[in-house]
């Protein structure tokens, strides 16, 4: 399947569940993200569902960049349903920022294979926060988004998680990544839901 087809799939997904238009607007993806907890070994696959403690640890990411584009990265991880997807009053919890982001260059010269990153060598500006839905809200889109270039040496992490820090509703990862001149270029997602419903 072509990276083309994939990413079709991928804006279909979105928008069917409502990620276009709750926490991005509608984009072009060019490159195609992956996300893995190793020791549980699970993998987000757009919109499957894992079990909040099987998602606790950082991730490992790996980036498959359209054709051979050495740009900097930067992933965001956040939740447009907090406390709830009915009731999102602290839309949108930001859980993740990492910046400085370069995939491996071993695999460069077939831009198809997927790249790793190694997160722990980029820039966290939010440390890392695994699903904690409360319970009886159902469950929870947890939104992975890649963004490349931007004004990355001026980032700064939101002020809180919450809202990330804004008044505005469900504009926290659009609001911020605005900010800094960063470009989406891909994402992908899972749902968690408390046991207690």
């Amino acid at each position: 399947m072509s990276l083309g087809t994939i990413n079709q799939s991928l804006r279909e997904s979105l928008k069917h569940h409502e990620i276009i238009p709750d926490v991005i607007d509608d984009f072009t993806p060019t490159a195609l993200l992956s996300v893995e907890y190793p020791a549980s070994n699970v993998q987000v696959s757009l919109g499957n569902t894992i079990s909040p403690s099987d998602a606790q640890e950082v991730p490992k990411i790996r980036i498959t960049p359209d054709e051979h584009d050495d740009a900097v990265f930067t992933v965001v991880m956040t939740d447009p349903d907090a406390p709830s997807r009915e009731d999102p009053k602290w839309s949108e919890f930001c859980h993740w920022i990492v910046t400085g982001l370069k995939p491996d260059t071993a695999s460069a010269s077939d831009p198809s294979t997927p790249r790793s990153v190694d997160t722990s060598k980029g820039h966290e500006l939010i440390g890392y926060m695994g699903p904690a839905p409360p319970p009886k809200t159902g469950k929870h889109r947890y939104v992975i988004l890649l963004y490349k270039d931007g004004n990355t040496t001026k980032m700064k992490g939101p002020p809180e998680r919450k809202k990330w820090g804004n008044h505005d509703y469900r504009r926290g990862a659009r609001q911020w990544a605005e900010k800094y001149d960063l470009k989406l270029v891909g994402a992908n997602f899972f749902f968690a839901q408390n046991k207690s419903q």
